[in-house]
């Protein structure tokens, strides 16, 4: 079911990049000749004021086909005989409408949820940022130089790091300071308690039944004093010793009803990616109209930022070309990430994933590459620059050449998607 949700989400982002592209081409006076929802084999259609509006089988995308886009028309819509600039608000509006969905689809999950992540900041006193200054309640203003505009960009600016002390400026008090600090690794293989702390201090808030600690007798409501030895009076200093921990039996010491008890059991192992973190958190912050439109706008900037640096990292062979993901990832990812118990979390999990793949397919399609709209946007910059058309057979073959290659890295990355599913990416 998850995967039918998210099919037809997908679908819902592509329609509204077509009705973009078709609501400016009406404006300007281009005539549209079929404005289809889906792709493939018609199923259903009628026409109205000379436009087809069609239904197809497959249940995927959608399409606006528009006269004289192919090849020239001589005719007062025709696409191949527009101005330029009215050529170019056409083109640009289905990137357009994605970006306003996008900022939509956030307004809504924002207000909604009454909370915001935009400047309540908390810092972990024993990591860096706090070492270097940065205390609650400041605003971070920028990492090595990049403007942060949302909690995700302190991993994304930190995303290539290795190890190097990085720039933070923030502002304290209506001062803005510049200062330094040195990120710390995480990730990696984590040795762990199973437990949830509660907030920031010792005591076991809950633990899983099947969990090493519960089965040798660790409950909820314990307070934690030491492990393997070590005293401990909070979260961050049972952290630390489990840093140094390298495997075998944990031995932890707890207090239960005035009296103090001692478990011994394995750790629990898990592996995540290895990244870099300064110890800057936000917490959330309660939102009206206003800081909600604020920070959706915010939110999409940030958005599109980590996209522009993603495709640079590609090309820059900092992030493998095998991690790229087609339709059937993007469909998975979805579909996994929609899986909530309640109501209210799945519509704010498809929520969350629609607004951030509108983002990113609007700003694809503004690549300069043959066959997006990012190279139509081009051409017929050059056409309003030179006065003069370009010639509709070379644009032709520009987009079937684009288009070749498209589908090529279509293949590419379905195979990609596909051999992670099986286990074999």
């Amino acid at each position: 079911m998850t995967i039918v949700i998210a099919i037809i989400a997908l679908s819902v982002i592509i329609f509204v990049h077509e009705l973009g592209h078709f609501l400016a081409a009406k404006a300007v006076g281009i005539k549209v000749l079929e404005f289809a929802l889906f792709m493939g084999p018609k199923l259903f259609s009628f026409e109205k004021n000379g436009t087809i509006y069609s239904i197809r089988a497959i249940p995927i995308g959608g399409f606006v086909s528009m006269e004289g886009e192919e090849k020239e028309v001589d005719s007062d819509t025709s696409y191949s005989g527009m101005p330029a600039y009215k050529k170019i608000i056409a083109v640009a509006a289905g990137p357009a409408a994605n970006f306003i969905f996008a900022i939509l689809l956030l307004f809504i999950l924002f207000l909604s949820s009454g909370y915001t992540l935009d400047e309540n900041v908390v810092v972990n006193p024993r990591m860096a940022a706090y070492e270097a200054g940065v205390r609650d309640g400041d605003r971070i203003v920028s990492i090595d130089g990049r403007r942060v505009y949302d909690p995700l960009d302190l991993t994304i600016l930190l995303y290539t790091n290795k190890g190097e002390p990085v720039e933070i400026v923030y502002v304290s008090d209506g001062e803005k300071i510049t200062t330094t600090a040195m990120p710390e690794k995480k990730g990696g293989i984590i040795h762990r308690i199973n437990f949830i702390p509660e907030g920031e201090t010792n005591v076991v808030a809950s633990i899983e039944q099947d969990s090493n600690g519960y089965l040798a007798g660790l409950r909820a409501g314990d307070v934690i004093t030491a492990v393997n030895g070590e005293p401990v009076a909070d979260r961050y200093e049972i952290d630390s010793v489990m840093k140094k921990f390298t495997g075998g039996m944990l031995e932890v010491t707890v207090l239960r009803n005035g009296g103090e008890l001692k478990f011994e059991f394995a750790a629990a192992v898990s592996e995540q990616p290895e990244y870099y973190d300064l110890g800057i958190y936000y917490k959330g912050s309660p939102t009206n109209v206003w800081t909600a439109f604020k920070h959706s706008v915010k939110y999409s900037i940030s958005t599109l930022r980590a996209v522009l640096l993603s495709i640079a990292w590609v090309v820059t062979g900092t992030v493998r070309f095998s991690e790229m993901m087609g339709p059937v990832g993007i469909v998975t990812t979805i579909g996994e990430t929609i899986k909530q118990e309640t109501f209210g979390m799945f519509l704010i999990s498809l929520t969350g994933m629609m607004a951030f793949i509108s983002l990113n397919l609007g700003l694809m399609n503004l690549i300069p590459f043959p066959a997006l709209d990012g190279s139509k946007i081009v051409i017929h910059s050059i056409e309003w620059i030179r006065k003069k058309p370009f010639p509709m057979e070379k644009t032709a073959w520009i987009t079937i050449a684009g288009f070749i290659l498209l589908l090529a890295l279509l293949v590419f990355a379905t195979y990609n998607d596909i051999a992670r599913l099986i286990g074999l990416g």
